[in-house]
C-alpha cells in the first residue's frame, strides 16, 4: 500500500519585501509578481526542490544598467509556469533574450535564468533549487 501526498500549494505575491528574502535584487524593481512552487516529482526531483518565478518591472532608466551587468546565454525560454503567467507574457517570452541569473541568486535558489522581454522594461526570473 502506498500513500501519495499532494505537493504544497504554490505561494504567490506582489510584495517586494518577501521577494527580497528569497532572491538578490541587483536593482530595485518598481513592481513585482512572484510565485514559489514545489518542483518535486515522484521518482525524480526531491520533495524539497522549489522553483521561483518572478515578473520584475523596472523603471526605464534602470533597464540598460541592469542589462549591462548580465551575461547572455543561448538558452531559449521554456518556462513551466503552471498557467500562472498571463498569455501576453508567455508569448513575449518566445522572443525574449536569456541571461545568466547569477546576480539574482540567494541560497538555496542557485540555478536559473533571467529573460528580458523584447521592447519592454520587464524581466522574467526563473530560479530553482537542485
Amino acid at each position: 500500500m502506498t500513500t501519495e501526498t499532494a505537493a504544497p500549494a504554490a505561494k504567490t505575491g506582489t510584495d517586494l519585501e518577501t521577494l527580497q528574502k528569497l532572491v538578490t535584487l541587483p536593482r530595485r524593481p518598481q513592481a513585482v509578481q512572484w510565485r514559489s512552487s514545489a518542483r518535486g516529482i515522484p521518482g525524480g526531483l526531491g520533495p524539497t526542490d522549489t522553483q521561483l518565478l518572478a515578473v520584475l518591472e523596472y523603471p526605464a532608466a534602470d533597464v540598460q544598467a541592469l542589462l549591462s551587468t548580465l551575461k547572455p546565454t543561448r538558452l531559449t525560454a521554456k518556462v513551466d509556469d503552471g498557467g500562472w503567467l498571463p498569455e501576453a507574457t508567455r508569448e513575449a517570452l518566445k522572443q525574449a533574450t536569456a541571461y545568466e541569473a547569477a546576480p539574482f541568486f540567494k541560497s538555496p535558489l542557485n540555478q536559473g535564468t533571467v529573460f528580458h522581454l523584447p521592447k519592454s522594461n520587464t524581466f522574467v526570473l526563473v530560479l530553482f533549487t537542485t
